[in-house]
């Protein structure tokens, strides 16, 4: 039995709260960490006059890192831990390189950036990670841990930086892998995040997460059969290889066959015995969760089954940020507003660069009658991705709802109403123009059609009783100016109606 040492790294969070997360892998423990093949949006949750829809994430945060999650902490001893490798089989490939130990400088200012990151402090921890690797050159754990909080202050070149420096360190780091892949999907740079991912897992087959992590990638490139090939290449040497096996599922889901794709992430959780589930090998991954709730909204449009999944997964990685984003869509559309700010707001503190993260919670906020902050996440999500097209509709909404609320006499009420009034004609209008050709196919043509057509009658209605709200006024002024009384003019001469 040959045996190597290397650092056992777990999600800080999980760590804390002792959720083990997980799996055991050639040696590697795998992360908790988020795989989002879609996102949900919570615009389309909360319009009751549609249905839900799962939309690819073509950040994936997802909507996915979409999720840069956690912060790699060492074991409590603070040393490198002895993990076996397995016996070597006809087939199998070289293991990974060793991973070097931090000295004991960079192991103490390491831990104070993990206690600094705990305590929310994310600028003293990233001090401290930079402290780390000035004391230690070695130390890609900081490295990576300083990516992440980098994208958590919103600063995402510095944080790809970071993650670059980790894998120049430790070339085949899964964790590194994973959050800078996942941050190349999240601004749409899907190519370049396969062509990454591929690359490393090519030079290191020996380290199955981050041939899992391409193998995931390739989905979302929509390669699915190399996708499938490459998962299963991993399934031959580790037959219960969960991240491969998500692969598998994410491949059928993308291909429409969701019911083989929720069976086996039902195994993967449940395991093989009826009688005791939730005992598979993926019982504890979040990422197993999260790809559940998708299915059963997908499969058989089960909310409940859902919710409960994705609330699982955050319990299990409370700092999956496409998790929270989800869980939070779908317990708006239940009507728990309340909750879903709160899972919202995580969503979009956790990934402060993700545009959709802001789009939901800006949502449910206008759902809530916080019109001021909606309007403020709304502003931020179309400055993070001007392309989307969605923002209009949002803001269409917003402003028509803010409309509603405005009582329909005084002259300043009536102008304030018909200015909002417009401005929701104008964003339905540009998401409408946005679409061009493809808006007559799209699943809101209807809505926003009949929103239009709303939206003109109801200024022309409301300009017609701001002009009899003016003339009244003004024959009150020319009244009180003569000493008459305005009350006593012939009937003949009053704005009927009125």
């Amino acid at each position: 039995m040959n045996v190597r040492s290397k650092a056992v790294f777990l999600s800080l969070v999980a760590a804390l709260s002792g959720c083990g997360n997980n799996e055991q892998n050639n040696g590697q423990q795998t992360s908790s960490g988020g795989s989002s093949g879609a996102d949900a949006s919570a615009s389309s949750a909360a319009n009751t006059s549609n249905n839900t829809s799962l939309e690819e994430s073509a950040t994936p945060p997802a909507s996915a890192v979409q999720d840069s999650g956690m912060l790699a902490a060492m074991a409590d001893t603070g040393v490198a831990a002895q993990v076996e490798e397995p016996q070597s089989q006809p087939g199998r490939p070289p293991a990974p390189p060793a991973r070097p130990e931090m000295n004991s400088a960079a192991r103490d200012t390491y831990r104070q950036g993990l206690s600094s990151a705990q305590q929310g402090n994310l600028g003293a921890a990233r001090d401290a990670f930079d402290r780390t690797l000035s004391n230690d050159p070695r130390a890609f754990a900081a490295a990576y841990n300083a990516g992440i909080i980098a994208e958590r202050q919103g600063q995402d070149p510095q944080a790809d930086s970071y993650y670059q420096r980790s894998l120049t360190i430790q070339p085949d780091y899964e964790l590194a892998v994973v959050a800078r892949s996942r941050l190349l999907v999240r601004q749409r740079r899907v190519n370049e995040a396969v062509q990454f991912a591929g690359g490393i897992a090519s030079r290191y087959p020996g380290n199955f997460l981050v041939r899992a992590e391409y193998a995931r990638l390739l989905v979302t490139a929509e390669r699915y059969d190399e996708a499938v090939n490459e998962a299963r290449a991993i399934l031959r040497i580790d037959e219960r290889n969960v991240a491969a096996k998500m692969a598998v599922a994410e491949a059928f889901r993308a291909r429409g066959r969701t019911d083989n794709a929720l069976a086996i992430i039902d195994d993967v959780i449940n395991g093989s015995d009826p009688n005791h589930p939730n005992n598979g090998p993926g019982a504890n991954d979040a990422r197993a969760h999260y790809l559940r709730a998708l299915l059963r909204i997908e499969v058989s449009r089960d909310v409940p089954g859902a919710i409960q999944s994705f609330t699982r997964a955050v319990e299990l990685d409370p700092q999956y940020a496409e998790a929270h984003n989800n869980l939070g869509v779908y317990l708006l559309q239940a009507g728990n507003v309340p909750q879903a700010i709160e899972h919202l707001r995580a969503a979009a503190a956790l990934a402060p660069s993700w545009a959709k993260a802001h789009l939901n919670l800006g949502d449910a906020l206008r759902a809530m009658h916080s019109y001021d902050e909606a309007s403020t996440e709304l502003a931020r999500a179309q400055q993070l991705d001007p392309s989307m097209v969605e923002v209009h509709y949002n803001y269409g909404r917003l402003y028509g709802e803010q409309a509603r609320e405005i009582a329909s006499q005084g002259i300043d009420n009536l102008n304030r109403k018909i200015a909002l009034l417009q401005q929701s004609q104008q964003a339905f209008t540009r998401f409408r123009d946005a679409l061009g050709p493809q808006f007559v196919n799209h699943p809101r043509n209807a809505d926003v059609t009949a929103q239009l057509e709303r939206l003109t009658a109801l200024v022309t209605r409301t300009q017609t009783v701001l002009q009899r709200e003016q003339r009244r006024a003004a024959r009150a002024s020319g009244a009180a100016a003569t000493g008459g009384d305005a009350g006593a003019a012939p009937a003949a001469s009053r704005d009927g109606g009125a």
